[in-house]
C-alpha cells in the first residue's frame, strides 16, 4: 500500500471520484430534465421551422399569382376580346394555360365584378364577386392579393385591373385553392401534419380531429401570439401542435396548424436515455482503467523525484533525476537538474566574485593611497618648481646652466601632469557644461597637437556634417579626452600615415570617429585598452585612454575601438540632449 503514502496519489483518487464517478451518477438524475427539455425545445423549433416554411409557401404563391395577373392583364388579346365580349376567345387562349396547372383558378371579371370567364369551372361563370375585398381593390385600379372564399372554396387570390384607354374594363384573377392537394404538398415539404383554419373552424387538413379551436387559443391568436398545445389528440394519437395566426389588413383571418406525433418524440427520448446510460457506464470503466495506468506512472515519478530531492547535498556531487516523460513531472525533473547545474555555476561565480572583490579592494586601497600620495607629491613639487624658477631668474651667466634648469622645469611639469591624471582617475572633479560646437573643441585639439602631427609627417583629413547642433559639454574635459585619443593614434603611426576625423549627427546623437593607418598588430581591439594602467607603450602610464573613457561616459556617451579595413577607429557616441534628472545623476553644473 505504498501508493497511498503520498498525499498526491490520495488526492488524485479522490479527484477521480469527484470528476468521473459522482458526475456520472448525477448525470442519471440530470438526464431526465435535460433530455426532456431538449426534446421539448427541439420539437418547438421543428414546428416553428415548419410554420416558417408554410408562410414562405404562402408568399411564393402570392408572388406567383401577382406576377401572372400583372402580365396577363396587359395582354392585347384579352383586352380585345373583353371589349368585343368574346368569351369563347378566352377559352381558346387561356384553357391551355390553365391546363399547365400553374394555378388552380383563372377568372376574368367585367367592370361590375361579374365573372365572364372561369377556366377551372366554366359552367359556373356568371356570379358576381363585388363583395370580395380583392375585387373591390381591383376595380379601384390596384393589383392585390388576399385569402378569399368563392364557389370553388377558400383560396389565395390575386387580381389586376384590365385597362383600355385609361378606363378599367375588367379584372384578371388567378388563385390557388386551400385543397387537400395543397396541405398534402405542404406535409411533404415540412414532414408535419398540417391544416388551415378560418377563424376557429378547420378548412382543410391532413389530420382528423380538432375541428374547432378553443376560445382561449383564439384569444391568443388574435393577439398575434403563437399557441403550443401538448398532448392534443388528432389522428387518434397524441400530438404536439403549433397554431400560428394569419392576419389580413391587420385583422385576424385564421390560423395555420402544424403537428408532430408524441410517439416519435417519446421513442427518440427513450433511445437517447439508453444511449446516455451506456455512454456513462462505458466511460466510467474506461476512466477507471486509465486512472490505474496513470496513477502507477505518477507514483513511480513521485518516488524518483522525492528520492532525488531528499538525497540532495551541498557536500558532494548530486545525481540528476532521469524521467522519460514530457508532462509536469518531467518539467520538475528537468528544472531540478537545471537547478543543480545552476548551483554549481553560481558556486563558481561566487568564488570568482570573491577573488574579484579581493582584487577590487586592493585596487581601491591602492587608489586611495595613490590619491593621498599624489597630494603629498604635489605640495613639495610646487615648492621645487617655485625654487627652480627663482634660481633661473637669477643672473646665470652660463647658458648650459639655464638649459639644465629648463629641463628640470619640464620634468616637474610632466610629473605634475601625471599626478593630475592620477587624481582625475581616483577622484573625478565636478563637470561644468555649456552649449558649444563640437567642431570647435576638435579643431582646438588639432591645433594643440599640431607639432607632434607635423613631426610624424601625418596627413589630417576631417569630414564634419554641416548640420551639427550645439550640445552641452564640458569642453575642457572633452579636450583632454580627445587629446589623449589623438596622441595615442598619432604615436601609433611612427612612419607617418593618415589621421581621419569624422563627425555626423543622426537620431539625436553625435557620432565621432578618430581613425589612423598606423601599425596595429599589437593593439588589442577590446576593453582592455581602456583599463587603468594598461599600456602597450614602454614609457606609458596607461591612464590616458582610461581617463578619456571616464570623461565620455560622464557625458553619457560610449566609446569603443574597431577595425575598418586598414583603419583602426575610435568610435565615440555623444547624446545631443539629456534631461535634468540625468544631468544631476552625471554630476553636471549646467550654465545654460
Amino acid at each position: 500500500m505504498r501508493f497511498f503514502n503520498y498525499k498526491l496519489n490520495r488526492e488524485i483518487l479522490f479527484a477521480f471520484f469527484l470528476i468521473i464517478a459522482i458526475p456520472g451518477i448525477c448525470s442519471f438524475w440530470v438526464n431526465y430534465y435535460t433530455l426532456n427539455n431538449t426534446m421539448r425545445l427541439s420539437t418547438e423549433d421543428r414546428l416553428r421551422e415548419g410554420v416558417s416554411l408554410y408562410f414562405n409557401e404562402f408568399k411564393m404563391i402570392e408572388d406567383k399569382c401577382l406576377t401572372i395577373v400583372s402580365s396577363y392583364s396587359k395582354k392585347e388579346f384579352i383586352v380585345e376580346r373583353l371589349i368585343n365580349d368574346d368569351t369563347v376567345g378566352f377559352e381558346e387562349e387561356l384553357i391551355d394555360f390553365y391546363e399547365m396547372n400553374l394555378v388552380d383558378i383563372i377568372e376574368i371579371e367585367d367592370f361590375s365584378g361579374k365573372v365572364i370567364f372561369r377556366g377551372h369551372n366554366p359552367e359556373l361563370a356568371g356570379d358576381i364577386k363585388s363583395d370580395q375585398w380583392v375585387i373591390q381593390e381591383g376595380l379601384e385600379g390596384k393589383s392585390n392579393v388576399s385569402f378569399e372564399y368563392g364557389q370553388s372554396g377558400f383560396a389565395i387570390r390575386a387580381v389586376a385591373p384590365i385597362n383600355h384607354e385609361g378606363e378599367i374594363i375588367g379584372l384578371f384573377m388567378t388563385g390557388e385553392l386551400f385543397s387537400e392537394e395543397f396541405v398534402e404538398k405542404l406535409k411533404t415539404l415540412t414532414l408535419l401534419d398540417n391544416g388551415i383554419y378560418r377563424e376557429d373552424k378547420k378548412i382543410v387538413a391532413t389530420f382528423d380531429g380538432l375541428d374547432i379551436l378553443a376560445n382561449d387559443s383564439i384569444s391568443m391568436l388574435k393577439k398575434g401570439e403563437s399557441v403550443f398545445l401538448k398532448n392534443e389528440k388528432i389522428n387518434s394519437k397524441l400530438y404536439t401542435i403549433i397554431l400560428e395566426p394569419i392576419f389580413l389588413r391587420d385583422q385576424y383571418w385564421g390560423a395555420v396548424c402544424l403537428g408532430i406525433s408524441n410517439t416519435d418524440s417519446q421513442r427518440l427520448y427513450n433511445y437517447s436515455n439508453k444511449q446516455i446510460t451506456y455512454i456513462v457506464l462505458i466511460g466510467f470503466f474506461i476512466a477507471l482503467l486509465i486512472y490505474f495506468f496513470l496513477a502507477r506512472n505518477i507514483n513511480n515519478s513521485l518516488v524518483k523525484i522525492i528520492t532525488g530531492i531528499s538525497n540532495y547535498s551541498f557536500d558532494h556531487s548530486n545525481e540528476e533525476i532521469h524521467l522519460d516523460r514530457r508532462d509536469e513531472f518531467g518539467i520538475i525533473a528537468d528544472n531540478f537538474n537545471t537547478l543543480i547545474q545552476r548551483v554549481d555555476l553560481y558556486n563558481e561565480r561566487i568564488n570568482r566574485l570573491q577573488k574579484d572583490l579581493l582584487k577590487s579592494t586592493r585596487l581601491a586601497t591602492a587608489g586611495q593611497v595613490a590619491a593621498s600620495l599624489a597630494h603629498e607629491i604635489r605640495n613639495p613639487l610646487s615648492s621645487i618648481k617655485m625654487m627652480t624658477q627663482i634660481i633661473k631668474s637669477r643672473n646665470l651667466t652660463d647658458p648650459s646652466s639655464t638649459e639644465e634648469i629648463d629641463i628640470i622645469l619640464e620634468e616637474i611639469d610632466r610629473i605634475n601632469s601625471k599626478v593630475k591624471e592620477l587624481l582625475e582617475l581616483a577622484r573625478p572633479s565636478r563637470m561644468h557644461f555649456i552649449k558649444q560646437d563640437i567642431r570647435t573643441v576638435i579643431e582646438s585639439v588639432l591645433r594643440l597637437c599640431g607639432a607632434i602631427i607635423e613631426g610624424n609627417e601625418i596627413e589630417v583629413t576631417t569630414d564634419f556634417d554641416q548640420n551639427l547642433p550645439d550640445i552641452k559639454i564640458d569642453s575642457e574635459k572633452l579636450r583632454i579626452a580627445f587629446m589623449n585619443i589623438i596622441v595615442n593614434v598619432v604615436q601609433a603611426m611612427t612612419d607617418g600615415g593618415n589621421l581621419i576625423l569624422k563627425c555626423k549627427y543622426e537620431k539625436q546623437e553625435l557620432y565621432i570617429q578618430i581613425c589612423n593607418t598606423g601599425d596595429i598588430k599589437e593593439l588589442p581591439l577590446d576593453e582592455d585598452l581602456f583599463k587603468p594602467f594598461f599600456t602597450t607603450k614602454k614609457e606609458g602610464t596607461g591612464l590616458g585612454l582610461a581617463i578619456s573613457k571616464l570623461i565620455i561616459e560622464r557625458h553619457k556617451g560610449t566609446i569603443n575601438i574597431s577595425k575598418e579595413g586598414r583603419l583602426i577607429c575610435f568610435n565615440i557616441v555623444l547624446p545631443a540632449k539629456l534631461d535634468k534628472e540625468e544631468a544631476v545623476f552625471y554630476g553636471w553644473d549646467s550654465d545654460n
